[in-house]
């Protein structure tokens, strides 16, 4: 399990040569180390399952994860999640006595 003092590690040889390919070209160069972490934040968020998000959502409403991070894992899904919720917790509200379905 990673903790806060684990340094983030890459193997990438052929991934450094490429970003040093780029570097070269560009004028001012690239900022490997914000690519890396865009690149980072953009996988983790697509290898996350619609339950896993829900649980990381949960955990975020609980105090268990802080907000700038689950804002980087799911992203807009915070605001989308509560607006589901919402909704359905209104939906729960309604009177449904007198509807039925033949």
């Amino acid at each position: 399990m990673a903790t806060n003092n684990d340094k983030i590690q890459f193997r990438g040889k052929t991934e450094k040569e490429a970003s040093q390919i780029v570097d070269q070209m560009r004028l001012g160069g690239i900022n490997i180390s914000e690519l890396a972490r865009q690149g980072l934040q953009e996988k983790l968020r697509e290898t996350l399952s619609d339950e896993e998000k829900i649980e990381i959502y949960q955990r975020y409403e609980q105090g268990e994860i802080p907000d700038e991070v689950a804002e980087m894992l799911i992203g807009d899904g915070v605001e989308e999640i509560q607006r589901e919720k919402e909704a359905f917790e209104e939906a729960m509200k309604l009177d449904t006595s007198g509807v039925y379905q033949e």
